[in-house]
């Protein structure tokens, strides 16, 4: 068997607690007496009494319990019964007789009596040894659980980000393709505009954090874009306040939210509106975005679809407990905020 740096520690501190219990006894012993031969007798005893149980015990620890009680209890209890019964006998009988012997005269109710005391004492001992190892392997179950969910969002992240961009990249390239439609002197001069977004949506995104004054440059460029395919009927405003001091967020947790805006907030026919704000709180980055409500006959739907779904899940495994997604639709403006404490 391969120790690792946790099996020598915890013999280590078996080693220590072994040492003191032996010791504690001795020292009472010589704050109560300066008779050296009680101090030494004292010793004796001690030894005498602990050490069988600590051997006990670390059987139990090392081999019993680890090799029987998860396999078969029955065989775990009828195992320390004789285990116990023989440790009981070596001390009872080896030690000179002194708890049954009287004038030489055997007391058979004196010996049951030590003897079931000790047979007792031996097989509370295994039930330590049962509950130390216990705890300890549902602290590494616990850990193994932990390391299991860990994997599972990092894989699961790793999904959803796979998954986002290429849906970003088709709305945004069928954007591009309708502008190009509609006025080709215009879409020239966004060109260059696109290659950094698209750059950024391939590149950057890439990295766990980005700093919050590139995510908003990123929402300028595509809210831009946007806009070049809509008429005076649509009106867009945007208030986005960076900090001064550099502040790191997870890469498009927003534009699933602007997308759904123009997907579901715009009309080519009715005036509509879209609303989009973006600022710090204290420790908090708060983002707001209000819309006019068109919903798509085909799904019925305004706040729901592939960019919202993975927004949400993304925000519950990048920021447990310290993210929040709100949604309301109240006299036909939809409503959506999103608090992030990174």
């Amino acid at each position: 068997m391969k120790w690792e740096r946790k099996d020598i520690l915890i013999s280590f501190i078996h080693a220590v607690v072994m040492v003191l219990v032996i010791i504690l006894p001795v020292v009472a012993t010589r704050l109560a007496t300066p008779d050296e031969h009680e101090v030494m007798d004292s010793l004796y005893d001690s030894m005498e009494y602990f050490i069988p149980l600590f051997t006990f015990y670390l059987i139990n620890y090392y081999w019993v319990v680890p090799r029987y009680y998860y396999a078969d209890k029955a065989m775990f209890w009828g195992l320390n019964i004789f285990l116990g019964i023989l440790f009981a006998i070596g001390l009872e009988v080896l030690d000179d007789g002194i708890f049954f012997w009287q004038d030489h005269h055997f007391r058979p109710e004196r010996f049951a009596f030590m003897f079931a005391i000790d047979v007792v004492t031996y097989l509370l001992t295994a039930s330590c040894a049962l509950a130390v190892r216990s705890i300890m392997r549902l602290h590494k179950v616990e850990l193994q659980l932990q390391e299991v969910k860990q994997q599972n969002a990092e894989t699961e992240l790793v999904w959803l980000k796979n998954q986002l961009n290429p849906h970003f990249l088709f709305n945004t390239l069928n954007n591009i393709s309708s502008l190009v439609q509609i006025d080709a002197d215009t879409a020239q001069e966004s060109i260059t505009q696109l290659s950094d977004l698209l750059r950024y949506a391939l590149y950057e995104t890439n990295k766990p954090e980005v700093k919050l004054a590139d995510e908003v440059e990123f929402m300028n460029n595509f809210i831009h874009l946007m806009k070049l395919r809509f008429n005076e009927k649509v009106r867009v405003e945007t208030v986005f306040e960076v900090p001064e001091q550099p502040v790191g967020i997870a890469p498009m947790l927003f534009i699933s939210t602007l997308e759904n805006a123009f997907k579901h907030g715009v009309s080519s026919h009715e005036p509509s509106f879209i609303r989009a704000t973006l600022h710090v709180e204290g420790s908090q980055i708060v983002f707001n975005c209000d819309n006019s409500n068109f919903p798509k006959k085909t799904d019925g739907r305004t706040g729901k679809g592939v960019g919202i779904e993975n927004l949400q899940r993304r925000l519950g495994l990048l920021y447990p407990e310290r993210s929040s997604y709100t949604q309301t639709l109240i006299d036909g403006v939809y409503h959506v905020e999103i608090r992030i404490n990174p």
